[in-house]
């Protein structure tokens, strides 16, 4: 990618249920992104890799009342991130004000991790 600045991050862990502030370097690529985030799984004590990655875009549904309850509606739409092509898709589309919400799986029983 053409930017080399890092974005910050915000990561949901699924080995510890809470998000953590990272700093993040755009790449084209999911296994460096992948290594990326595997190395703050490292550095919090785990014995945890990136199984999965998911894109958390965000959106809110306005509903009828606009105004009051705008607030309570937000929301993220999640985008299971398989290849580089998608992680492209990930920098350019769901960055928002420098931040990127992710959710990170590390412990999966789906046919791919078995």
């Amino acid at each position: 990618m053409s930017e080399v600045a890092q974005i910050e991050g915000r990561v949901r862990y699924s080995a510890f249920k809470k998000t953590v502030k990272v700093m993040i370097t755009p790449t084209d690529s999911l296994d460096n992104l992948k290594a990326q985030l595997n190395t703050y799984f490292e550095h919090l004590g785990e014995n945890q890799y990136t199984r999965h990655l998911f894109g958390q875009m965000p959106c809110i549904d306005l509903g009828e009342d606009r105004d009051e309850y705008a607030w309570k509606t937000a929301s993220y739409m999640p985008l299971l991130i398989r290849d580089d092509g998608d992680v492209g898709f990930m920098f350019r589309n769901m960055v928002e004000d420098n931040i990127l919400y992710m959710y990170v799986r590390s412990i999966c029983n789906c046919i791919e991790c078995k």
